[in-house]
């Protein structure tokens, strides 16, 4: 709702720009409208096939990915694709159906890391090979040249001003 709201009140302010402040806006309203819109899609397909959303997924698979599928809440927390407003609530809920667990930080015990169980791990493994197939046949318009330029392109997106992306 707010951002339908945010993206109106920007249309009816783009008349005042021209040229490639106009054009910036518009790229900027779609990129976000596209991938407000993709994940959205991809949320509904996740809760509808395992009964996860997909910010479980996307914390799922921080954890999966590092060697001892284990992170600082901090970490666990700047990773995440999708913006988790209350992380200990949804690391609450994780850890109640059993796909995570809390324990002490290997270098500092006042730190609590979070750590992927094996039910979590086995569930993540589950969903990861859907979620790619659902991202490919989203993407099945795109050939591959497409897709690392738009990949590129993006990157470049999310670089820090003044740098370049790699």
């Amino acid at each position: 709702m707010a951002f339908e709201r945010m993206a109106k009140s920007a249309a009816t302010t783009m008349k005042r720009f021209e040229g490639r402040q106009q054009r910036a806006l518009r790229a900027w309203l779609e990129l976000v409208r596209a991938a407000r819109a993709f994940e959205a899609r991809i949320d509904a397909r996740m809760l509808a096939t395992f009964g996860q959303h997909f910010t479980r997924f996307d914390l799922m698979s921080q954890l999966y990915r590092t060697p001892d599928h284990r992170l600082s809440i901090t970490e666990l927390g700047s990773r995440l694709l999708s913006p988790s407003n209350n992380i200990s609530r949804l690391l609450d809920r994780m850890q109640a159906d059993g796909l995570v667990a809390r324990a002490p930080n290997t270098s500092d015990r006042r730190r609590l890391d979070v750590v992927l169980t094996t039910d979590g791990a086995a569930t993540f493994e589950r969903m990861a090979g859907a979620h790619a197939d659902w991202v490919t046949d989203a993407l099945a318009a795109f050939d591959d040249a497409t897709l690392e330029r738009i990949t590129g392109d993006l990157r470049a997106l999310s670089a820090p001003a003044g740098t370049t992306a790699k």
